[in-house]
């Protein structure tokens, strides 16, 4: 995957789409769309900042702590079973987050919110889904790239530990000087794929994309076909 960012816009297809990309050296920040500062409900993407909060508070030793599954059948295969954080935010297996911010506890949830500077920084709707559809948490396309260029550049109020195994987890390709890494997020007809890419051109990049069929996989086919 070649990092030449195309003139042309990415193809959003039928949906409303933005993506804000950031050029991690220069700061130069390229914007597609006009809803760059519209807040929206994090969805699945909140798992980044979850997982080094989960991390800091030590509710869970490591990446690769195992969690029972409940034994509640869900609509995705793949979340019936048990799992680490390593397996969880690969397939954004919603119960284990839901599990990490009850043993996290509300205060030290929303403390940590507050000291990441994370959109709108309102934990007040239920623990355990804040973050989705019907939850108080929002973060617009420029917060999400301005949260991420901390994370890159190790500047968010972590230990160095728990940001480089969030990174580490959130990696999808990586080969000689090159990393992927992203996380995707779906709810309320809302698709988000966020992430970064270190390579000679270091960028951080946020792709939402808005109506009926909206998902995380459509906003990542999206900016992916873009980057190549």
């Amino acid at each position: 995957m070649s990092l030449s960012l195309l003139a042309k816009e990415p193809d959003f297809g039928k949906f409303d789409g933005v993506a804000v990309i950031l050029d991690v050296n220069s700061s130069e920040r390229t914007v597609f769309g006009t809803r760059a500062d519209e807040r929206l409900h994090p969805c699945s993407t909140f798992k980044i900042l979850n997982s080094m909060i989960a991390l800091d508070t030590h509710v869970v030793k490591d990446e690769n702590e195992t969690i029972k599954w409940d034994g509640v059948v869900r609509s995705y295969q793949v979340w019936n079973k048990d799992h680490t954080m390593r397996s969880a935010i690969a397939v954004s297996t919603v119960w284990f987050y839901q599990e990490l911010a009850r043993r996290i506890g509300v205060k030290r949830m929303q403390a940590s919110v507050l000291k990441a500077k994370y959109g709108n920084e309102n934990t007040s709707k239920n623990l355990t889904d804040f973050w989705l559809g019907e939850g108080s948490l929002k973060i617009s396309p420029n917060e999400q790239v301005d949260f991420l260029l901390r994370l890159v550049r190790g500047d968010l109020p972590f230990s160095k530990r728990a940001m480089e195994t969030t990174k580490d987890i959130l990696t999808l390709e990586k080969h000689n000087n090159y990393r992927l890494a992203g996380k995707t997020g779906s709810c309320s007809a809302t698709g988000w794929f966020v992430g970064f890419i270190e390579a000679n051109t270091s960028k951080v990049f946020a792709f939402n994309i808005k109506g009926d069929g909206a998902s995380g996989v459509k906003a990542k086919r999206i900016a992916l076909d873009y980057f190549k």
